[in-house]
């Protein structure tokens, strides 16, 4: 088989061949509730029920009998397959990976770990850039956030689950000039640097069970770093790679962006970093200190109940200062 078959078409258990426009027809069942544009996930809690959340709607549950958990195992099979990643829902039940075609990041575990034998997660990544007005910004939150872009600060954007990190890191790129040198590295091709035509998205192997040649973050820190950017992005700080976005920062860049899981600009400083690492089974000494000396903002977004999000806080941790904090802007900061 020659290289275009090789991309054409995939291996399915049993050493059936399936040609890639084909999961789509797999997929089915399941785009059937994502592909409405504005459905922010979809979830499955058990079979034959599935939970939308739709912005500025809510979350509501929806009848789906032909989702069966034999249907869903088949459906992870297939994407495993096709994305390069292991799936058995004996010995590998965990399947985290990202939808062909739609880029939806889709996470899903079966099996004995969980009660009701399923537990689904799809993240949909339809096209939506919510204007600064939507995030509830006013005019000097903007100036000030593309004061700090253009100036190269380093800047973390924080909130919890599905509050639009990544979409807020996306509208933050688009204060820079197309010259940029950004070199981007993530798990889930989510941050949009298409158009820095001197830039450059490196992609870590999310799982170690991964088949399809990508390298873990180590290597890819070692060579994003000697890939001489202009601005260092990473995606979401997770387990895996908390020590290198730590490493990148220690290393006297400027310009380093990332998003982490936490509910406050404290919690960033005082606990998430020294907890993914500790997870991670590796030490870092002061982190707390690291972050204080080197990151000069950080950005708290949430998701109000309709679903729609907005920047709450904005720290300078170098400063010890607060330019938002609650929704206001503070008036020694707007002067």
């Amino acid at each position: 088989m020659g290289e275009l078959q090789r991309r054409l078409w995939h291996v399915l258990p049993g050493g059936v061949l399936i040609m890639a426009s084909a999961i789509s027809t797999i997929l089915r069942p399941l785009a059937t509730f994502y592909d409405d544009p504005s459905t922010v996930e979809m979830r499955m809690t058990e079979a034959k029920k599935v939970i939308i959340d739709q912005r500025g709607v809510g979350k509501f549950l929806i009848d789906a009998p032909e989702l069966t958990l034999a249907r869903i195992e088949d459906i992870c099979r297939s994407l495993a397959n096709f994305t390069g990643v292991k799936f058995d829902p004996g010995a590998a039940p965990k399947l985290s990976c990202v939808v062909p075609e739609v880029r939806h990041r889709f996470e899903c575990l079966m099996g004995a770990s969980v009660q009701s034998g399923i537990s689904m997660a799809i993240r949909c990544k339809h096209p939506f850039t919510p204007t600064w007005e939507q995030l509830g910004v006013t005019p000097d939150v903007v100036a000030y956030l593309q004061a700090a872009m253009e100036r190269k600060a380093n800047m973390i954007i924080a909130g919890g689950t599905n509050t639009g990190k990544t979409t807020l890191i996306n509208k933050l790129l688009h204060f820079l000039p197309d010259t940029c040198r950004v070199v981007a590295a993530e798990d889930t091709p989510e941050l949009e640097i298409d158009r820095f035509w001197d830039g450059v998205g490196l992609l870590a192997a999310r799982e170690a069970s991964t088949s399809s040649g990508m390298i873990d973050w180590r290597p890819l820190y070692d060579h994003k770093m000697r890939a001489t950017p202009d601005y260092v992005i990473f995606g979401e700080i997770s387990t895996q790679n908390a020590f290198a976005a730590l490493g990148a920062l220690n290393a006297g860049i400027n310009g380093f962006m990332c998003s982490i899981h936490a509910s406050s600009p404290e919690e960033v400083i005082q606990r998430k970093f020294d907890q993914l690492i500790a997870w991670s089974g590796q030490s870092m000494p002061r982190v707390a200190e690291y972050l204080v000396n080197l990151v000069d903002v950080i950005v708290q977004i949430k998701r109000d109940d309709d679903g729609n999000r907005r920047i709450t806080d904005i720290y300078e941790p170098s400063n010890d200062n607060w330019v938002m904090k609650d929704g206001h802007m503070l008036q020694e900061a707007a002067a």
